[in-house]
């Protein structure tokens, strides 16, 4: 069981982010590897003409990593993502992606998606700060079945806040409710730190570090949920293709334990080199 609630707290999506919303809309998730619209670019100059009301891209992952950890089980994965306003002033969003963890884990269950839905409030101020808040809902629709022991279905309420300068960046996720399917978890938190450069015209480098602070306990052991605790790393380099198409390489790794993270052979939280095409609308 002990091994089990690790799981489940560790395979989180997001975006961002995580999964991509948890990454881009307060996490990383993306985690995550995303490239975020160009409005969350930190660096990004403020917008001298008016933003487009919708945006969206589409996504190839040879392995769909949030937050350090693969959702896809090192499977290529793929995701797509429609963006309401892209500039100042309230904003929101919702994209969808395929896993497979869950399936993996819980035999019988079939679920193959996750969905993020996010609203918020962004803010530049002047050319090199910009400033977002809101609140992401993490979702994994798809038929459950009952469990032994049982297990809840692994959605959750993040709160968020980021704010940017120039290359530098920084978001604080809030769960407020439980995390990940993980029992009396409220209140955890996944603080993320980025930091990009551009090289040249198509070029451009990132670094990201991230970590993971549990709530709560598990209410069958008693034993303190901090003890699925990890940081993940992420360096990456990006070229753009022109076209609104980008290619990037990127290499993700945590500290957590692999005995708490590995489903049928595969370290979900250790090593992986992955590429991500995208295509923005």
């Amino acid at each position: 069981m002990k091994r089990l609630g690790s799981f489940l707290t560790a395979c989180l999506l997001s975006h961002a982010l995580t999964a991509r919303a948890a990454d881009m809309q307060g996490a990383n998730y993306e985690s995550g590897g995303d490239t975020p619209i160009a409005a969350d670019v930190p660096g990004s100059p403020a917008p001298v003409a008016p933003a487009s009301l919708f945006s969206g891209d589409l996504e190839f992952k040879s392995n769909f990593v949030a937050r350090g950890i693969s959702q896809s089980q090192g499977q290529p994965s793929i995701q797509a993502e429609i963006d309401v306003n892209s500039g100042d002033g309230v904003y929101g969003g919702m994209d969808g992606d395929s896993i497979n963890w869950i399936d993996q884990l819980f035999p019988g269950d079939s679920v193959d998606t996750e969905l993020d839905g996010w609203l918020g409030y962004r803010k530049h101020f002047g050319a090199d700060w910009s400033a977002k808040t809101g609140f992401v809902r993490i979702q994994f629709p798809g038929h459950y079945v009952q469990q032994s022991p049982p297990a809840e279905q692994p959605n959750s309420t993040e709160v968020f806040a980021y704010i940017a300068w120039r290359g530098l960046s920084a978001q604080l996720n809030y769960a407020v409710t439980d995390y990940v399917g993980t029992a009396d978890s409220r209140g955890t938190a996944y603080l993320s730190v980025s930091a990009s450069q551009p090289i040249g015209e198509i070029w451009t480098l990132g670094a990201d570090i991230g970590h993971v602070d549990h709530a709560g306990h598990n209410p069958m052991t008693g034993q303190p949920n901090s003890l699925s605790d990890y940081t993940d790393y992420k360096l990456s380099i990006a070229c753009d293709l022109g076209s609104g198409i980008s290619l990037t390489l990127a290499h993700t790794w945590t500290n957590a334990d692999p005995g708490g993270y590995t489903l049928k052979g595969y370290d979900l939280a250790g090593h992986h080199t992955w590429l991500m095409l995208e295509k923005d609308f």
